[in-house]
């Protein structure tokens, strides 16, 4: 049930939230939402972009590469450094699934509403699906005819090419590019999409902080040598998470930051939901 890192994490007077219903009449529209053909290219200089009609997720286009994945500077299990060549296009969502994409799924397949359905700070419908376990998030993207990325897609999709440690760049975080640093039993996560400014290089948002995100991997050390598609072991005990949360410091927010938890971990536990995960899907460009 543990983390395998131990993050900083900002606290504050326990603060107990009330228990409230979620409220399906409060669904977000996605009225201005336009949906593009897979192939369809956009103006120059935007990032590429489709919609998923199952649940009206817009997804970003990622072109194949080669990056360097890992950090000297981070913590054990981000080294060693080693190149990655992923050969597959791939669309991600361009932010995490929303509890009101979330409500779909769940009305649609009567599976177990999320724990953050019953604390209101963390309940309308625009903020970030949390309070999930791995087995929630890949029984999601069953239904919406996704998958969750590999941890290799993930940190591609966040640092592109040219080794930066944040999807923005080299600059330190803050409350312009994410969410993050505020107090654990006091703050919340934010609505998705509303940190256009820590955009990564292909036009993704809030792949650092707001909250982490499962990924499809078991975790393992990391291999010194070039990998091609790397899909992680065939079996484990924890699966991987990245992306820092609202309550983490900046450390755990870049990048090449990991952690893991067992498959079928919703919550931490405590007075309020802190760094419990979300999840965003990717679509094979196949």
């Amino acid at each position: 049930m543990l983390s395998l890192l131990f993050l900083h994490r900002r606290r504050g007077p326990v603060h107990r939230i009330g228990v409230a219903s979620f409220v399906a009449a409060a669904l977000v529209a996605f009225s201005t939402t336009t949906t593009l053909p897979a192939r369809a290219v956009a103006p120059e200089g935007a990032p590429r972009t489709r919609t998923n009609e199952k649940d009206q997720a817009v997804l970003v286009y990622i072109a194949p590469g080669e990056f360097r994945m890992g950090a000297e500077d981070g913590t054990p299990y981000d080294r060693p450094v080693h190149p990655v060549r992923l050969t597959r296009a791939f669309w991600m969502y361009r932010t995490e699934v929303s509890n009101a994409q979330y409500r779909l799924f769940v009305d649609a397949t009567g599976a177990l509403p999320p724990l953050s359905w019953s604390q209101p700070a963390f309940a309308a419908p625009e903020q970030p699906v949390v309070g999930v376990s791995w087995e929630d998030a890949a029984a999601y993207a069953r239904w919406a005819g996704g998958r969750l990325p590999t941890e290799a897609e993930w940190e591609y999709a966040a640092r592109g090419t040219d080794g930066r440690v944040y999807p923005w760049g080299n600059e330190p975080p803050d409350a312009r590019r994410a969410v993050f640093g505020l107090e654990h039993n006091l703050g919340a996560t934010r609505a998705v999409g509303t940190r256009p400014l820590g955009a990564s290089p292909f036009g993704v948002l809030d792949l650092a902080g707001n909250v982490p995100e499962w990924c499809a991997d078991w975790f393992a050390a990391y291999p010194a040598t070039l990998q091609t598609d790397p899909t992680g072991p065939p079996e484990g005990l924890r699966k991987v998470a990245r992306g820092g949360s609202w309550d983490l410091d900046p450390f755990a927010l870049r990048s090449a930051v990991r952690n893991a938890f067992t498959p079928a971990t919703r919550t931490l536990g405590g007075s309020a939901l802190g760094s419990e995960r979300g999840f965003r899907l990717v679509i094979s460009a196949e």
